[in-house]
């Protein structure tokens, strides 16, 4: 992100100073993120500060108000995360924003929890990309069921969502930028699958629909009470190009957000690449060039976009020097030269379990691109991507869906013999996040166990014990990951009568005014 740009500045009204000495100490999560001179994220807030973090935070910016600061945004970003089951594999959190979005764009016109809904998809592909941005880069050549107005706005979100990490943009602009990805074409949902198997040329009623879908969208998006100006902006200007010829107001270069221009060009790649009915699919290098050769797209941005998508992105079939068939499964260090699992043996037999091959080694090189429709095999994602240990049987059910709570909780470490305070911000029976202030959580490390007491109803859950399993920086706190390792059957009983009871939507659970002063 070029912070100095016109446009930038018209949206984020940021001045950039010099970070000072208190604000960087040892063992203290950082207030506000932190920037070198060219606008390039160094340290991002909340995350906490360590020895070697210290000389390139010397001279480094801040900004008086963090970009597109919303009042309430982190607590909202929470609250959705809260919600995933940090233990789904990437293909189930797919398969979970898939039917979450589906759901969303089918009950759009009476839809009164949008904007907590929305957040929660954003929250899906955060998750997903930073688990695995190969597997999800891959999905988009291989997912070939369901609605596409779906697909393609999921597609576009984790395309934008990949692309804005790799720029150094913060977690608050790529969540503006992916719910601009994944709400793009609201103002045309309907319209949209019936151009998708449209081989006549459009009726007068669908171009002016057509032209219109981006204001209307922008609209209907701050009709739902959004304030987000980046991600409605990102909306009304996802078909302007720097040449002037998009539309709807014909916006050229400097007038065009860059997050605009990084979700045109996302929402383009992602169309030519899946095809329609009447339309073959086009090979990701043609994409590629085609985006290179356009004059109606930022250069220098689609010079970086093929710098970090690669030639051959993950989900390409290729043909190798050995003859073989193979599967790109991750990019390369070079565009180039991606990682590949040979899915057809030189022999013409399919391979049980596809070997992993280097393509920068000569003996596999890429000599061919293969049409997706002319390999005639099923796929097995889980076994490419290295995720067949957490497949799960079709038939089994999630458990019990974490909910969104605010539960005081006192802990005690029997290994320090340490008590602490903490909030319960998600749970089921088989585990819980816990929210701490780093003083309170003092050296907590992976693998502490921990005795959990809270109140629950009028239930009290007495030193069940959880060992910790994750510990994250998020903002002035810290994230607490845990999993029960004794827990009695009746505490068990009690969480899931407790969860029950919180069937309203997530947003409007009121948390608790001031928790950390209500502990047992």
């Amino acid at each position: 992100m070029e912070w100095d740009n016109d446009d930038c500045k018209k949206y984020n009204a940021m001045k950039p100073r010099r970070v000072t000495k208190g604000e960087i100490v040892i063992g203290r999560p950082l207030s506000t993120s932190i920037y070198d001179d060219q606008g390039q994220l160094l340290l991002k807030r909340g995350h906490v500060i360590a020895v070697n973090d210290v000389p390139k935070s010397i001279d480094a910016i801040v900004f008086e108000h963090e970009p597109h600061e919303i009042p309430g945004w982190a607590d909202e970003y929470e609250k959705a995360e809260a919600m995933l089951d940090q233990q789904d594999s990437p293909f189930e959190l797919l398969a979970l924003l898939q039917f979450r979005q589906m759901s969303l764009f089918k009950n759009i016109a009476t839809e009164k929890d949008f904007k907590s809904k929305a957040m929660v998809l954003a929250a899906l592909v955060e998750e997903i990309c930073k688990n695995d941005e190969d597997l999800a880069l891959g999905t988009i050549m291989l997912d070939n069921q369901g609605s596409y107005s779906v697909k393609h706005h999921i597609h576009t979100a984790i395309v934008c969502n990949i692309i804005a990490k790799k720029l150094g943009w913060s977690l608050r602009e790529r969540t503006s930028l992916t719910l601009a990805a994944l709400t793009m074409n609201i103002g045309m949902i309907e319209l949209q699958d019936v151009l998708h198997n449209q081989s006549d040329p459009l009726t007068n009623s669908q171009k002016t629909e057509l032209h219109r879908h981006p204001i209307v969208g922008a609209e209907m998006i701050r009709n739902f009470g959004i304030t987000d100006e980046l991600w409605c902006t990102t909306v009304a200007q996802h078909h302007e190009m720097v040449d002037g010829s998009g539309y709807p107001k014909n916006l050229k270069e400097g007038d065009i957000i860059p997050a605009a221009r990084l979700l045109s060009l996302s929402d383009i790649y992602c169309a030519r690449v899946s095809g329609r009915d009447y339309r073959p699919a086009l090979a990701p290098s043609l994409a590629m060039k085609e985006i290179f050769l356009n004059s109606k797209i930022d250069t220098d941005l689609g010079m970086l976009f093929i710098k970090h998508m690669g030639i051959f992105p993950p989900g390409t079939f290729v043909r190798l020097k050995s003859n073989e068939i193979a599967i790109v499964t991750q990019r390369g260090s070079k565009v180039n030269y991606p990682i590949v699992h040979a899915v057809i043996r030189r022999t013409g037999e399919v391979a049980f379990v596809p070997p992993r091959r280097d393509t920068s080694v000569a003996e596999y090189a890429i000599t061919a691109l293969i049409p997706s429709e002319n390999v005639n095999i099923t796929v097995n994602r889980y076994q490419l991507w290295g995720y067949g240990v957490f497949k799960r049987s079709k038939t089994l059910k999630r458990k019990d869906e974490r909910v969104f709570v605010s539960v005081p909780a006192k802990l005690l470490d029997m290994q320090t013999i340490t008590t602490m305070d903490a909030v319960i911000i998600n749970v089921n029976e088989s585990g819980c996040m816990l929210k701490m202030t780093p003083e309170a959580a003092g050296y907590l490390t992976i693998g502490t166990t921990l005795h959990v007491t809270f109140k629950i109803l009028t239930y009290i859950v007495e030193n069940a014990a959880a060992e910790v399993k994750n510990i994250q920086p998020k903002y002035d706190t810290l994230l607490i990951g845990t999993m029960f390792t004794e827990i009695s059957e009746t505490d068990k009983d009690n969480i899931r009568t407790y969860l029950k009871t919180l069937d309203q939507p997530a947003e409007a659970q009121q948390p608790l005014p001031n928790p950390l002063e209500q502990m047992i």
